[in-house]
């Protein structure tokens, strides 16, 4: 049982201030814990025509522990043996018992639990501020900033416990991500219109969060903890989109994509991370992608209307890979591989 109560309130405070107020009361019975996530966000219209608008907030975020965590410690029990090159055995072999910790009582002020094993309760405490600014009727600009942190994060490590090897399943992750946006859109006509964005970002944390074992596979590889960008890190980004009204009664809608690779660690030949790259992790090359999608619309009567459309994604047929060779026993390592050719997509809709 997962029962929760949400109370909101607004105030308009003046003509040009806002804010809202909240707080939600929860509780995970399987994890015997309560929780109280306050949040609290405004709005300030700087200027009588609206043209400069201000706006933030700030709020704690639970996640619900997933279920499968509390079948880790019926998982079947890992037996691992190291062999040399020959045969012979180096290490091992090691029985791991499936092991699942404990939370102390928790020094954040919100958070209510049960002395048990499994008393898990993840939260984000995170906050943002955003500029809106009209220039002209023609250019409105938007900067955004957001920091979130993340704490409580479920994870597997291989431990020592009471002289016995054991995978134990904690609480004891942590993340942060921090983002800055500065996004303009350009209106030509009212069926011309034009976005443009930047975003710069940094997004850390722990690799062996509870959800990278726990599903598939009865015996995952359950590597030590790293803590280092994270799968989704992009330090830069540029996004370009918007929708053009053509002749004929023509609409385009192109999408233009331009950022860093995603990361990835390095493993060795005992698919372990390799601990040199663990504060700044290798990346994959340049993403490029430029798509278009053009529609028509063809009214049929006041109630049909027929949309046939085109749609073409990686115009260029830039290479963006899809994987790498990431194992430094492989004889390809470091080669990127996979990749997403030029696509034309026809559509035909039927609006009504």
């Amino acid at each position: 049982m997962e029962p929760a109560l949400f109370l909101q309130d607004h105030w308009t405070l003046t003509s040009h201030v806002a804010l809202d107020a909240g707080v939600r009361f929860e509780a995970q019975t399987i994890t015997e814990t309560t929780r109280v996530a306050p949040r609290v966000g405004f709005l300030w219209s700087a200027d009588a025509a609206n043209r400069t608008v201000v706006l933030g907030g700030i709020g704690t975020f639970y996640d619900s522990v997933p279920l499968n965590v509390y079948a880790f410690s019926h998982y079947p029990e890992q037996i691992i043996t190291t062999y040399g090159a020959h045969g012979p055995v180096i290490d091992g072999p090691r029985h791991y018992l499936n092991l699942m910790d404990e939370d102390a009582q928790s020094q954040f002020p919100f958070v209510d639990r049960e002395q048990k094993a499994g008393n898990f309760a993840p939260y984000t405490v995170a906050w943002n501020i955003e500029i809106d600014r009209q220039l002209s009727r023609s250019l409105t600009i938007r900067a955004k900033y957001l920091e979130s942190h993340g704490s409580g994060m479920l994870t597997i490590s291989p431990q020592i416990v009471q002289g016995q090897d054991a995978f134990v399943l904690g609480s004891n992750g942590t993340s942060q991500y921090r983002q800055f946006e500065l996004t303009a859109r350009f209106t030509i006509q009212p069926n011309h219109q034009i976005y443009v964005s930047y975003v710069r970002s940094l997004s850390k944390g722990y690799l062996n969060e509870s959800d990278t074992y726990l599903g598939d596979f009865a015996s995952p590889f359950i590597r030590s903890s790293s803590y280092t960008n994270r799968s989704g890190d992009l330090p830069n980004r540029l996004l370009a989109w918007g929708a053009i009204a053509l002749p004929w009664k023509l609409k385009a809608f192109p999408m233009t994509e331009l950022r860093n690779g995603f990361p990835y660690q390095s493993l060795d030949v005992y698919q372990n991370y390799i601990q040199n790259t663990g504060t700044s992790a290798e990346r994959f090359p340049l993403f490029f992608s430029a798509d278009a999608r053009v529609a028509k619309d063809i009214p049929v009567n006041a109630k049909y209307t027929l949309e046939p459309s085109i749609t073409v994604t990686n115009i260029t047929n830039h290479f963006n890979a899809l994987e790498v060779h990431g194992n430094t026993g492989d004889p390809q390592y470091g080669k990127f591989f996979g990749n997403y050719d030029r696509h034309v997509r026809f559509d035909f809709d039927v609006i009504f």
